[in-house]
C-alpha cells in the first residue's frame, strides 16, 4: 500500500511537472513562432504554426519525461535521485533547445551534422573566439534554467499533495496527438499544392518530421501541383579520384608556391585603405574581381581550393583520407613544406583531408592561450623564418591560414582604422534583434581585423621581397569564404550563399606574368587546377578536376558553391540551391545573381532555361565517386 501511494503521488507530480515545464519550453520555443507569424491575422499559416509550436514544444520535453517517468515506475523510492534526474534533463532539454534557437536565429540552421562537430571536435569550440562575456552569459542562463526548473519541482510537489491533477496521462496524450495530426495534415495538403508559405516556414522548429502524400491524394484524383525542386544523392562510400590515372610532363625549376588563405574574408575588405599591402599586390599581379568561394564554409571553401572538386564530396574524402593529387604531386617533386593555420588542423579535418600525408609535425599551430591576432603574428614570424631557412636548391610549398577575421574579430588595439566598433561579443546573448542596431560596430570589428591580418601579409611579401623570391614563387591570396552581416538577413557564414558570403577576394602573384584585372566569374576550384597545371598536369582537366586554369579564364556556363548539405548552382541569370542530405533546404526558392527571390513564374523560366546546367552541376556531385557516374 505504500508503495502504491508513493508511486501514485510522484505519477501525480510529474504530471504537473510535465505541464510547468511545457510553459518553459513554450517561451523558448516562442521565438520560432514569432520568426513566422508576423501579424496575428486568423488564417491557415497561423493556424497550422500554433498547432506546431504547442506541440513540437510538449514533444521536446516529453523526450525529457519519458525516462523520468518510467524511473518513477521502477524505482518509486529513489525520490532524491528521481527529483534530481527530472530537473536535470528537463533543463538539458530546455538549454538544447535555447542554443538551437539562438544559432537558427543568427544562422539560419538548427543543430546539425555541423554544429554537432563544431561541438566535438578538436578546435571547434575554440574557433568561435567568444569573449569572457560569452562564457558568463552561459552560465548564468543555465543556473537560470536550473533553478526555474527546481522552483517549478518543488511546486509540483506542493500542488500534488493539496489539489491532485485528475488529467489522465492519456487525455493528455490524445490532445498533444490531435493537434500532430492537424498540423501534419495540413502540411501534407500544403505539399500537395506546393503551398510555400507553409513549407517554407515548417522548418523554422528543429527536428521537424514532414508527412507528405501526394501519391495517396493523386489516387483519389487529387493532381499535386509539380515541385520545381531538384535533388541529388551522394554516396560517401567510395572515391575514384582521379578517374585515370595523370601521366604529368617533366618540369624544369618549379617554383615555389604561396598560398595565404585568410578566414571568412570576403571581397569588399580589399580596398587600399583596410588591406593597402595586398592591394598594393593586386595592382602588380591578376586581380580576379569576380572571384568565388566553393562553399560558405572553411570545410567547403579550402576542399575547393586544394581539390577542385565541390564540398560535396567532402565525408567521401574525409572517410578515404583521401590527399589532394595537388599536393601528392608536391611531395613527389621534392618541394619542401612549411604548414601554418593560427585555428586547428583537427577543425575542420585538414588534417585527414588536405594535409592527410603529411606528419603532425609538420602542421604548425600557435597555443589557444594567444589570442588570434598573436597566433597570426607569430605564425608570419615564424613563416619568414621558413623563408630564410629553406634549402635553395629546392622548391618551397607554403600555406598559412589567418583566423583573427573569424569572429568574434579580433586584433590589436594599437592598429585600429575603424571605429566606433564593438567592444565584445557575447555570442550567449546575441540575436538577429540585438545585434542589428550595432551590426555596424560589429563590422569595425571585422574591418580592423583585416587590416590587422593585412599588416602582416605586408610583412610576408616585403621579406618575400628583399630575398629575392619573387622571381620563382607563385602567391595566392584570398578568402576561405565570406562574412555576411545581416545585409541579407543573416550575420556570419555557413547559412547561404548570397554575395556577402561566397564573394571572395583573390590576388595572385605569378612571375613574369603582367598585371591584369580579370572581370571573368572564377571560382577555388580553379586554384587548384591552375597550380596542378603548373606542375605538369595535363590541360584537360576532366578527369581530375571540376575547375578550369585562372591564368586563361574563359567565361563558365555556371559555377558551383556548397555547404554541410546542400550545392548553388550560379549561372549568369540565378543561383539555384540543391540539397544532398534529406534535411536540406529542398523548397529553397531560386534567386537571381544579386539575391533577389525570385517570383514562381521568373524561376520556373530560369529553371527551364538553365535546366540542361543544373543538371550537369548534379552529375558533376557524382563524377569522382566509383560506379556513380
Amino acid at each position: 500500500m505504500q508503495k502504491n501511494m508513493s508511486q501514485l503521488n510522484q505519477r501525480i507530480v510529474i504530471k504537473y511537472f510535465f505541464l510547468f515545464t511545457t510553459l518553459h519550453m513554450l517561451t523558448i520555443t516562442w521565438g520560432f513562432f514569432r520568426s513566422v507569424i508576423a501579424k496575428f491575422d486568423v488564417n491557415y499559416v497561423l493556424v497550422f504554426h500554433a498547432l506546431t509550436w504547442i506541440s513540437y514544444s510538449a514533444i521536446y520535453v516529453l523526450f525529457a519525461i519519458i525516462p523520468i517517468y518510467l524511473m518513477i515506475k521502477l524505482l518509486p523510492y529513489w525520490q532524491k535521485l528521481n527529483a534530481a534526474l527530472a530537473i536535470a534533463l528537463t533543463s538539458l532539454m530546455i538549454l538544447f533547445i535555447q542554443a538551437d534557437a539562438m544559432i537558427y536565429d543568427l544562422y539560419n540552421f538548427h543543430f546539425n551534422g555541423f554544429v554537432w562537430n563544431l561541438m566535438t571536435t578538436q578546435g571547434g569550440v575554440s574557433s568561435l573566439g567568444g569573449g569572457a562575456d560569452t562564457y558568463t552569459s552561459i552560465t548564468v542562463s543555465c543556473v537560470m534554467i536550473v533553478l526555474i526548473q527546481v522552483v517549478f519541482w518543488f511546486l509540483s510537489r506542493f500542488l500534488a499533495t493539496k489539489t491532485p491533477l485528475k488529467i489522465h496521462w492519456k487525455y493528455l496524450l490524445v490532445a498533444m496527438l490531435m493537434m500532430m495530426v492537424t498540423e501534419r495534415l495540413m502540411y501534407g495538403v500544403s505539399d500537395v499544392k506546393n503551398y510555400g508559405p507553409i513549407l517554407d516556414s515548417a522548418k523554422v522548429y528543429p527536428f521537424y518530421q514532414k508527412v507528405t502524400f501526394r501519391s495517396v491524394a493523386e489516387k483519389f484524383g487529387v493532381k499535386s501541383v509539380k515541385s520545381d525542386a531538384n535533388k541529388l544523392s551522394v554516396d560517401t562510400s567510395s572515391v575514384q579520384y582521379p578517374l585515370v590515372p595523370i601521366q604529368f610532363k617533366a618540369v624544369q625549376n618549379p617554383p615555389n608556391i604561396v598560398i595565404l588563405a585568410v578566414e571568412s574574408l570576403r571581397w569588399d575588405r580589399l580596398t587600399p585603405e583596410i588591406m593597402p599591402n595586398t592591394w598594393k599586390l593586386a595592382q602588380k599581379g591578376q586581380f580576379y574581381k569576380q572571384h568565388y568561394s566553393s562553399g560558405n564554409g572553411t570545410r567547403e571553401g579550402l576542399f575547393g581550393l586544394f581539390y577542385g572538386l565541390y564540398g560535396s564530396y567532402w565525408n567521401s574524402f574525409l572517410h578515404a583520407q583521401k590527399s589532394p593529387i595537388l599536393m601528392d604531386r608536391l611531395q613527389a617533386l621534392g618541394y619542401q613544406f612549411d604548414i601554418r593555420t593560427s585555428a586547428k588542423f583537427s577543425y575542420p579535418e585538414f588534417n585527414q583531408t588536405l594535409f592527410s600525408k603529411f606528419d603532425p609535425k609538420q602542421l604548425h599551430e600557435e597555443p589557444d592561450s594567444k589570442q588570434p591576432w598573436e597566433r597570426d603574428r607569430d605564425n608570419a614570424t615564424g613563416l619568414i623564418e621558413a623563408f630564410k631557412n629553406r634549402d635553395p636548391a629546392k622548391p618551397m610549398m607554403s600555406f598559412f591560414f589567418f583566423e583573427s577575421t573569424h569572429a568574434r574579430y579580433d586584433f590589436p588595439t594599437t592598429d585600429i582604422i575603424a571605429k566606433p566598433y564593438l567592444q565584445d561579443v557575447n555570442y550567449f546573448q546575441m540575436s538577429r534583434a540585438s545585434l542589428a542596431p550595432k551590426i555596424d560596430q560589429l563590422k569595425n570589428r571585422y574591418t580592423n581585423a583585416a587590416h590587422w591580418v593585412d599588416i602582416q601579409l605586408g610583412r610576408i611579401y616585403d621579406d618575400l621581397e628583399r630575398q629575392g623570391l619573387l622571381e620563382n614563387t607563385i602567391v595566392i591570396v584570398t578568402g576561405d569564404h565570406g562574412e555576411e552581416f545581416m545585409e541579407k538577413g543573416f550575420w556570419g557564414h555557413n547559412s547561404s550563399f548570397v554575395e556577402e558570403q561566397t564573394h571572395t577576394p583573390m590576388v595572385m602573384w605569378v612571375p613574369k606574368l603582367a598585371h591584369q584585372e580579370v572581370n571573368q566569374v572564377t571560382s577555388h576550384l580553379d586554384v587548384g587546377t591552375t597550380l596542378l597545371q603548373m606542375v605538369g598536369a595535363p590541360q584537360d582537366a576532366s578527369t581530375y578536376s571540376l575547375g578550369n586554369n585562372m591564368i586563361t579564364p574563359t567565361d563558365r556556363k555556371f559555377i558551383v558553391s556548397s555547404d554541410w548539405h546542400s550545392i548553388s548552382v550560379m549561372t549568369d541569370d540565378m543561383k539555384y540551391r540543391i540539397p544532398y542530405v534529406s534535411k536540406g533546404f529542398d523548397h529553397w526558392q531560386p534567386s537571381d545573381q544579386k539575391d533577389k527571390v525570385l517570383s514562381s513564374t521568373e524561376s520556373a523560366e530560369l529553371q527551364a532555361k538553365n535546366q540542361s546546367l543544373i543538371v550537369e552541376a548534379i552529375k558533376n556531385c557524382r563524377k569522382f565517386l566509383a560506379g556513380k557516374k
